[in-house]
């Protein structure tokens, strides 16, 4: 019983979606009592125009606004603690993050750190969150990290050079807005990036020593959406509507399998990763996805064949082996297509960079350790990385 009461509940976040819900952002926000909105964006956001829509929403509602869009990505501590004086020097009460993963967690974060009066370090201590500051919609114009779906968020501590991964009931949006349309322009590179983090969100959740039946009903609907629509949206997405809500109701899904159940060391590897290479999250965990896969099979060999078939993988006639190494082939075939890179070379890493990757992930990401679905000893971790070289 201890088992089910901590899968069952699923929290969303009141959602609206579809074609221009994102129109009623005003409405929502005025609903929600705004006064004075800090809209969090960036700098691609902005160029896009996709916040034109979210300004012309809260005139329409008498609603005032200011725009931060200084946003990098990997969400620093330095941009978080700027965000957060912001919306005490503009005297804000609602804050609205429109863009990618990196956006929105900058946004949640930096609510609580306003909260607690620009101390910045109640994110290194949790324990010491005490309120979840202002109101918060979220408008994500990716379809990778389904953050707006979830509480939690990760942010760089520039001066420790590590990624932090933050999980907290404070981190919850207050309303989430999903709109194909702001995801309809979206480079073909960062459909690709964002596209496999979602995947990985998926199979992670799917097959990680706490999948359970409610992560599998997530995980399973988000990796058929995501092997059959992201090919079409990284080829012409602009138009290809569909393939852009099927997309971004599948990141919505992987978060949710996430979730429910818990990633593993295909995320606790891509941090190091990123950090060292420059290489985007979603292309971290893209690259290192098979290699981490084909070690695993061995674990869940039953729950590799089925992300197979879901991937469209033609497994008839196969053992289960077979059928559970179709899985690593079909991830590899997907991300050739759309163009991300398949070996560590590829980005800069060489052997003599790998003890200190293993370092990484042993130091700082033990909890993903225990959740893969296979043993892993520091030499398993150096084998599959010299397996990506």
């Amino acid at each position: 019983m201890e088992e089910l009461a901590r899968i069952l509940p699923v929290r969303v976040p009141r959602t609206l979606n579809g074609i221009n819900a994102s129109e009623q952002v005003g409405a929502i926000a005025k609903e929600l009592g705004a006064k004075k909105v800090l809209i969090v964006t960036d700098a691609g956001v902005i160029a896009a125009g996709l916040i034109d829509g979210v300004k012309a929403s809260l005139k329409r509602e008498n609603i005032a606004f200011e725009v931060f869009d200084h946003c990098p990505t990997s969400a620093p501590l330095s941009a978080i603690h700027q965000c957060s004086s912001s919306i005490e020097d503009e005297g804000c009460n609602l804050i609205i993050g429109i863009g990618g993963g990196s956006v929105m967690d900058l946004a949640k974060l930096a609510t609580i750190v306003a909260a607690h009066g620009g101390d910045a370090n109640v994110l290194l201590e949790p324990n010491k969150i005490k309120t979840s500051g202002l109101p918060k919609i979220f408008l994500p114009t990716t379809s990778g990290t389904g953050s707006e779906w979830s509480n939690s968020a990760v942010f760089t501590n520039e001066a420790a050079k590590r990624k932090i991964p933050l999980r907290h009931d404070y981190l919850w949006a207050d309303a989430a807005i999903i709109d194909p349309l702001l995801t309809l322009n979206l480079p073909p590179s960062v459909t690709a990036d964002t596209g496999m983090d979602a995947l990985s969100h998926a199979i992670e959740g799917y097959t990680s020593l706490k999948a359970n039946i409610v992560a599998d009903m997530f995980a399973e609907k988000a990796i058929q959406l995501i092997a059959e629509n992201l090919r079409i949206a990284y080829a012409r997405g602009s138009k290809h509507i569909e393939s852009r809500y099927n997309m971004a109701i599948a990141a919505g899904l992987a978060m949710l399998a996430m979730r429910s159940s818990a990633s593993y060391i295909v995320h606790s590897l891509s941090y190091p990763l990123g950090l060292k290479t420059g290489l985007s999250h979603g292309g971290a965990c893209s690259l290192m996805l098979p290699y981490v896969m084909e070690f695993n099979l061995i674990g869940n060999s039953a729950k590799f064949a089925r992300v197979a078939e879901l991937m469209g993988e033609s497994t008839e006639g196969l053992c289960l082996g077979e059928k559970a190494q179709k899985s690593v082939e079909a991830v590899k075939h997907l991300a050739t297509d759309i163009g991300l890179p398949q070996r560590l070379g590829e980005v800069g890493v060489s052997k003599d960079d790998i003890p200190e990757l293993v370092d990484y992930i042993f130091t700082f990401h033990s909890y993903q350790i225990e959740t893969n679905p296979r043993e892993l000893t520091r030499e398993d971790a150096e084998k599959i990385l010299e397996a990506a070289l």
